[in-house]
C-alpha cells in the first residue's frame, strides 16, 4: 500500500518535472530575439559604452551621440569616431558620424560633420534629422541628403525637441517667448509669452510639447512647495478644443511635482514624489480636467527622466528613467520601459550603460531601438491588444 502510493507520487513527480522542462524551453523560443547591428565595422571606436570616464571629456562625445526613429521603417544613428577620455581624443578633432539603417539591419546612407562650435543633430518634423548650428538649422532625409535650411532671425537662448515632433519649439534669445516653427518651408506657427503673469514668471523650467509648454510652480525655494505645474498655449489657439491654458494641483500634503513630457495635448506625463525619507518617485498621466492615471514604478531610485517615443495611436510610449550617482547631475545606470496607458506593468523594460546609451520606440509602437553596448539592438514588441 505505502509502495505503491510512493510509486504513484514518485511518478506523478516525474511527469511534473518533465511538463517543467518541457515548458521552459518552448517560453523561451516564444521570447522574440533582437536584431543586432554591431557598430564597430562602421567606426564606432572600441569600448565606447563602457568603463569609467571623466565628466570633464564627455560633453562633446555625449552632444553627438543620438538615437531615434525617422519614421517607423528607419533608424537614426549618431556617435563621435575618436574614442572618449583618451590622450589622442583630446588632441583629434571630433568628428560625429550619422548612419540611418533600415529595421532590417540594411545601412541606406552615412554621413561625417566635424564638430565645430555649437553642434547639435536631433529629429524633427516630417520624418527629418536637423542639423543645428548656431541660428541655421539644416534638415536631412533618410538618406541624409539636405532638403532644405534655414535661418533663424537671432540665434535662440534654446531648442528642444517635442515626443511627438509635430514642431520644433524654441525659446528666443531674450528668454521671454516660446516659438513654435513648422518645417518644408521653415516657418513661425506660434508663439507663447512666458513673462505674463506674476505666477508664470516664478517658474524656472519649461517643458515645451507641440505649441504648448509645461512648467511647476513653487511657493519657495523648497521642492515640497512645487505642487502645481501650469500648462501655457498661444492665445490664438484659446478657441480651439484643446487649446485652452490649464494647470494641475495637489494641496493635501507637501509633494514635488515635474513634467516629464506631453503625449498629446490633454494628456502630460510627470513625476510626483512626496516628503518622507521612505517615499518613491511616481510618474502619472494627468489631464485638463484633473484625473490621473499612476504608471507602474520601476522601483527605488530610478526617476523618470524623458518620454521616449510615443505610437501613433498614443496606445504606448517610452519612458527613459535614470539611477542618481555621487556626483550632481550624473546618472549611474539608466532603465528603459515602454508603458502602455492602462496597463499595470511594463511592455519592455532593460537596463542602460549611464552615459551614451540611447532608447526610442518606433512611431507604429511594434518595435524598440536600444542603443548600448557597442551596437544597435531592434526588439520586436507584441501586439496591441
Amino acid at each position: 500500500m505505502h509502495s505503491a502510493g510512493r510509486f504513484a507520487f514518485s511518478v506523478g513527480l516525474i511527469s511534473l518535472l518533465a511538463c517543467l522542462s518541457l515548458s521552459i524551453p518552448l517560453h523561451a523560443e516564444d521570447k522574440p530575439k533582437p536584431l543586432v547591428i554591431p557598430l564597430q565595422s562602421f567606426g564606432l571606436p572600441k569600448g565606447f559604452f563602457s568603463g569609467g570616464h571623466s565628466l570633464t571629456c564627455l560633453h562633446v562625445h555625449i552632444a553627438g551621440t543620438r538615437l531615434f526613429w525617422l519614421d517607423a521603417s528607419h533608424i537614426f544613428v549618431a556617435f563621435t569616431t575618436n574614442s572618449p577620455c583618451t590622450l589622442k581624443s583630446g588632441s583629434d578633432a571630433a568628428t560625429v558620424r550619422g548612419i540611418v539603417f533600415e529595421k532590417s539591419g540594411v545601412r541606406i546612407a552615412t554621413r561625417d560633420w566635424p564638430v565645430e562650435g555649437e553642434f547639435t543633430l536631433f529629429a524633427g518634423p516630417n520624418h527629418l534629422a536637423v542639423l543645428w548650428r548656431g541660428s541655421e538649422l539644416e534638415f536631412l532625409d533618410d538618406h541624409l541628403q539636405t532638403v532644405e535650411s534655414g535661418e533663424l532671425a537671432e540665434k535662440p537662448k534654446g531648442l528642444y525637441v517635442t515626443p511627438a515632433r509635430r514642431t520644433i519649439p524654441l525659446l528666443s534669445a531674450d528668454g521671454r517667448n516660446f516659438e513654435f516653427y513648422g518645417v518644408t518651408p521653415l516657418k513661425l506657427l506660434d508663439t507663447i509669452a512666458i513673462d505674463q503673469s506674476t505666477e508664470v514668471n516664478a517658474v524656472e523650467d519649461w517643458t515645451p510639447g507641440d505649441e504648448r509648454v509645461a512648467g511647476v510652480h513653487c511657493k519657495d525655494k523648497s521642492d515640497y512647495t512645487c505642487t502645481k505645474i501650469l500648462v501655457l498655449t498661444p492665445d490664438a489657439n484659446y478657441l480651439r478644443p484643446d487649446g485652452e491654458p490649464w494647470s494641475y494641483e495637489e494641496t493635501a500634503k507637501p509633494v514635488a511635482l515635474q513634467p516629464i513630457g506631453f503625449l498629446d495635448p490633454t494628456h502630460l506625463v510627470i513625476s510626483r514624489l512626496e516628503k518622507g525619507f521612505l517615499h518613491n518617485p511616481q510618474v502619472f498621466i494627468v489631464r485638463r480636467d484633473g484625473s490621473k492615471t499612476i504608471l507602474p514604478n520601476p522601483g527605488a531610485p530610478f526617476t523618470a527622466q524623458a518620454i521616449a517615443g510615443i505610437a501613433a495611436d498614443g496606445g504606448r510610449f517610452g519612458l527613459e528613467y535614470a539611477g542618481p550617482s555621487m556626483c550632481e547631475n550624473c546618472v549611474s545606470e539608466k532603465r528603459f520601459v515602454v508603458d502602455e496607458v492602462d496597463s499595470k506593468k511594463f511592455l519592455f523594460e532593460k537596463y542602460g550603460s549611464p552615459f551614451f546609451s540611447r532608447f526610442e520606440l518606433s512611431p507604429d509602437g511594434k518595435s524598440v531601438a536600444v542603443l548600448d553596448d557597442g551596437a544597435l539592438s531592434i526588439y520586436p514588441l507584441p501586439a496591441h491588444d
